[in-house]
């Protein structure tokens, strides 16, 4: 709307409110993002703490949960022991430098860690870690 009619009009659109609302979705949309951790997380277990415990950073791990039921899981699914050993011979035929990752929850009975380390030796694997907490880093609930 013109208000004084020897006043040109202004040509164009004006880009100020859309790039105002173009940063506040980008905002919003990094706050409410849950970004990814770098280790494999998919179950909440209580790791046992060691002084010489630290963040592994290998992006070739096969990471084998150990939950305070017993319950084996690997990349999110429940697995039974035979079929752990199936799958980490099927992994080792790529090679013997395949890393395995036992996370054991604090509770839970060292046997099934046991079975779990021996179905590696089974698989000839020769690469394996017991996940544990560094001393000073708090337990994730």
């Amino acid at each position: 709307m013109r208000l004084d009619p020897g006043e040109p009009e202004e040509e164009g659109v004006n880009l100020t409110p859309m790039i105002d609302m173009v940063f506040l979705l980008l905002i919003f949309f990094l706050a409410a993002t849950t970004f990814a951790k770098e280790e494999e997380v998919q179950m909440a277990l209580d790791l046992p703490k060691a002084a010489s415990g630290a963040r592994a950073e290998r992006p070739r791990q096969i990471v084998v949960n150990i939950g305070r039921d017993g319950a084996l899981t690997v990349d999110g699914r429940r697995v039974e022991l035979e079929s752990l050993r199936e799958r980490l011979e099927a992994a080792a035929q790529g090679g013997r430098e395949q890393e395995v990752v036992i996370r054991g929850d604090t509770q839970v009975h060292f046997g099934v860690v046991a079975k779990a380390l021996d179905a590696c030796r089974l698989a000839r694997l020769n690469k394996v870690a017991i996940a544990a907490r560094p001393e000073g880093e708090v337990r994730p609930r």
